[in-house]
């Protein structure tokens, strides 16, 4: 479980991560030591990583679709290895349901879509059925939106 310091030197860092421990410390009224210490904890504990995430629209990536995945039993593993080698999937999970896998897809425009259906899924044969559902806008994302630590702790 987070406690509140470590909410709230996240909340700090994702407002802006090149800060420095001592402006964090500040602001928080702990030292730049506890800052240091309990950032180093949280990211050895895999609790948070601290990385620039890339908008991709301003990378031009214009077409994002959702894309559910049926696949024959027991194969769920390997389809998703051989998915995540392309760097159009930008999330990936495994699920229950009709559907076996969803994954999140960026590319430049329609066309390129449409090849990477032709060259990579329709080349993976156990996959069984797909279901694509093509973002027309975005209301929240990781580039705009910061998670709610806070709120989401509160249990």
């Amino acid at each position: 479980m987070l406690d509140e310091l470590g909410q709230k030197i996240i909340r700090e860092l994702q407002e802006d991560a090149r800060q420095s421990f001592r402006e964090i410390g500040r602001k928080l009224e702990v030292s730049e030591g506890t800052v240091r210490n309990r950032v180093r904890g949280l990211v050895k504990s895999n609790t948070m990583k601290i990385s620039a995430i890339p908008n991709p629209e301003q990378l031009g990536l214009n077409f994002m679709c959702v894309m559910c995945i049926e696949v024959k039993v027991g194969s769920a593993e390997r389809v998703e290895h051989l998915l995540i080698e392309s760097p159009n999937v930008y999330y990936l999970c495994g699920c229950t349901g009709t559907y076996d896998i969803i994954g999140i897809f960026a590319f430049h425009t329609p066309k390129e879509f449409d090849e990477f259906v032709k060259d990579v899924i329709a080349n993976i044969p156990e996959i069984v059925r797909t279901s694509t559902f093509v973002a027309m806008h975005i209301s929240r994302s990781p580039w705009e939106h910061n998670l709610d630590v806070a709120a989401l702790c509160q249990f």
